[in-house]
């Protein structure tokens, strides 16, 4: 199947014409090149041909070729197929970025040792559009005769996801390097990559208009009859400082306050992508506007804040506890790397407070919050606030609730 490889735009002019492919048509006939071997056997029919033809030379070298074309395959085609492999995650999901360890078991029914395997596909994602290769997952150098022997290793996987997205490969090259030997391995576990998430101090201001008809509802209210007083916590406004009580202990005191809280706030979060930009870039902005709502959600649910999410198409109402935070996740683990097609579906109730994440015209994460408790005509009801991707998201996400900033005032 013929590919064509788009030429980078960065690139001057006279680098793109010596790297494009004008003829993707021909790659099927030519294909066979790619590997070294393909240079080797036409060296060796060259040299038939000049010993046939010029000097008797030239069947030496034809011999020599040979032999090493049939001991570079035929060893690496042995040593794929008398092992056999097993990898395991010690841990079945994971952040972007974050240390995940593999367990990784090979047994050898060979006498003798086994030098170069390699496990290729399973971290492996198509994030870009050239021709670069991905380093294998796990690479050996050596794996004694007649044994068993188990690894554990730790590698850091870079993008969402759930892996592996097919069975990886067994491979070997040894010892020449001119021709990869493959099999795919059948004991395999699988793990789910959620993405990144930054901490987010605060809490999240917004109320709406519909209360809670029976309870203390799900948060302390600001206006609501006086309960008692407490310890300052990170993220309670500055209003609510109560700082008689705090000249008495020395210490931060604030005034506790109960009354119904809205039940539940509407999370929109866009995951539709781009055409007109390249692969790679696309991709990358998707992840950030991810990465924010990945950031925001977490926020949300651990401030047991309840929410309608709708991430594209899909609509959940998360769980409480732990299990809620991992429905979350996993769901933004299933968003495409380029994104959806689809718009969001359906729309916001006005009496509902709503939150939605997107992207502007420079791929630029926005995250707009509209608080119906607020008067329509103030300005405070609706608020857009773009996260530069030039800078560190995790600082600008650090103090993105109000009552976050409010905190440092208040120290």
């Amino acid at each position: 199947m013929a590919m064509v490889h788009d030429a980078s735009q960065e690139k001057s002019w006279w680098v793109r014409l010596l790297t494009s492919d004008f003829c993707p048509w021909a790659n099927r006939f030519v294909y066979w090149l790619k590997e070294p071997v393909g240079w080797f056997i036409s060296a060796a029919v060259a040299s038939a041909i000049i010993g046939y033809s010029v000097s008797p030379i030239g069947w030496t070298m034809a011999a020599s070729l040979s032999v090493m074309i049939v001991i570079g395959m035929a060893w690496p085609w042995i040593a794929v197929r008398a092992v056999a492999c097993s990898l395991t995650p010690e841990e079945d999901r994971v952040h972007e970025d974050d240390a995940c360890h593999f367990k990784l078991s090979v047994l050898n029914r060979l006498p003798l040792p086994v030098w170069g395997l390699a496990i290729e596909g399973y971290l492996d994602r198509q994030t870009q559009t050239g021709d670069e290769e991905t380093p294998p997952t796990v690479a050996l150098a050596f794996v004694k005769g007649l044994s068993k022997s188990t690894y554990r290793f730790a590698v850091r996987p870079r993008l969402r996801g759930h892996y592996p997205q097919t069975l990886p490969l067994i491979t070997c090259s040894f010892p020449f390097g001119i021709w990869t030997a493959k099999k795919q391995m059948r004991e395999v576990s699988g793990m789910t990559v959620w993405p990144k998430v930054y901490p987010v101090a605060g809490r999240c201001p917004m109320s709406g208009r519909v209360w809670a008809d029976l309870g203390e509802g799900n948060r302390s209210g600001p206006n609501g009859d006086f309960i008692g007083v407490r310890d300052y916590r990170n993220g309670d406004a500055i209003k609510h400082v109560n700082w008689v009580a705090t000249a008495r202990a020395d210490r931060l005191i604030v005034t506790e306050r109960n009354a119904p809280q809205c039940p539940t706030i509407d999370v929109w979060i866009d995951t539709g992508g781009r055409s007109d930009l390249p692969t790679k870039v696309n991709q990358q902005l998707i992840s950030d506007r991810i990465r924010v709502a990945a950031s925001l959600l977490v926020n949300l649910h651990q401030s047991a804040i309840p929410t309608r999410v709708q991430i594209g198409t899909r609509s959940i109402i998360p769980r409480r506890g732990p299990e809620g935070l991992r429905q979350l996740l996993d769901a933004l683990a299933d968003v495409p790397l380029e994104g959806s097609e689809q718009p969001l579906r359906g729309a916001a109730r006005s009496e509902a407070a709503c939150l939605t994440v997107s992207s502007d015209k420079d791929g630029d994460p926005i995250v707009c919050s509209v608080d119906p408790s607020t008067q329509l005509r103030q300005s405070s009801s609706h608020r857009h606030r773009r996260l530069d991707r030039s800078i560190d998201l995790g600082c600008q996400l650090a103090s993105f609730w109000t009552g976050g900033r409010d905190a440092k005032h208040v120290a």
